[in-house]
């Protein structure tokens, strides 16, 4: 192995992961949820977006970013329990992400905050969460 390694995409990994696990829960809830790294146009009623705001890094092979997850669903702005409930699935599919599996670059989920309710222009129920990630690298070479 060489001595350089290049950081994994994570939002490519989290957004795919997301959708799997989604899928695997049965649930209305979890069924038919957009999930990307960009905000939809035009919007969907059940929308993840994930966001890489990037860290410090932490060894030659590791680093800690902090990932930003926006929530958005239903249609009950006063409310939004159904966008709240959607953050709360969303945030125990990524604190359990932390896994051996090949491909998977999480060695550890570090924090996690939220999720938060947040006004946009979208009019659509949203909420906000924050996590930071201990993520490896790939070799290079």
């Amino acid at each position: 192995m060489g001595s350089r390694v290049i950081d994994s995409d994570l939002e490519l990994f989290l957004t795919g992961f997301i959708r799997t696990e989604l899928g695997k829960i049965d649930t209305p809830l979890a069924q038919g949820v957009f999930v990307s790294n960009r905000f939809p146009s035009p919007s969907r009623p059940k929308t993840v977006v994930v966001r890489d705001d990037g860290g410090q890094s932490t060894s030659i092979i590791t680093s800690q970013p902090s990932i930003g997850v926006t929530v958005m669903a239903g249609d009950d702005v006063t409310q939004g329990q159904l966008a709240t409930d959607l953050a709360h699935l969303v945030k125990m599919i990524i604190n359990s992400c932390a896994r051996p599996d090949p491909g998977n670059p999480v060695a550890a989920v570090v924090q996690s905050y939220g999720p938060y309710k947040i006004l946009d222009d979208s009019s659509q129920p949203s909420r906000y969460m924050t996590f930071t990630l201990s993520v490896v690298g790939q070799p290079f070479d």
